[in-house]
């Protein structure tokens, strides 16, 4: 659990940071060991530069198209189809236990703080474990269209 409240923590102030840019922010300056201190402007977006509070150069990546939602399973429910999205999407394991395939590969478990990333176009489907409710959180790394495949058969979701 601690690890996924991390990793929202660092998503909240990621989305946050992009979301107002470096407008306003204060200059920086090196400072001891490589961190930095009030005295320069800041990175632009996508620029490697100091930046108050990090070590070495750093900057922030643009978010846009990228979108963050949560979905609840009840036990044994899953998609009806594989479906593939044109941009990668990440799951979250949040709650209980769920299920994930990418087409061609063993069905991974999920758990709490569990994640798993999908490419973009590859087909896969994920849903509860049989018998154990499932809530994942997921990340479209980019604007994205889903397109539909062959159905998720019962022999498919069990592993069979």
């Amino acid at each position: 659990m601690a690890r996924l409240s991390q990793f929202i923590a660092v998503f909240a102030i990621f989305a946050v940071s992009a979301t107002f840019g470096q407008q306003g922010a204060a200059p920086q300056t090196p400072g001891p060991a490589g961190t930095t201190t009030p005295g320069a402007p800041a990175p632009q977006p996508g620029v490697l530069g100091p930046a108050q509070g990090f070590t070495g150069n750093t900057t922030t990546l643009d978010n846009t198209g990228y979108t963050v939602g949560r979905r609840v399973f009840e036990a044994g429910a899953r998609n009806a189809t594989w479906h593939k999205h044109t941009a990668g999407q990440l799951v979250f394991g949040e709650a209980g236990r769920g299920r994930l395939q990418i087409q061609g590969q063993p069905i991974k478990e999920l758990g709490v703080g569990d994640s798993a990333f999908i490419p973009g176009g590859t087909f896969h489907w994920h849903g509860a474990a049989p018998n154990e409710n499932f809530t994942m959180m997921f990340i479209t790394t980019g604007a994205s269209t889903t397109e539909q495949g062959e159905p998720v058969t019962e022999a498919v979701y069990r592993g069979k």
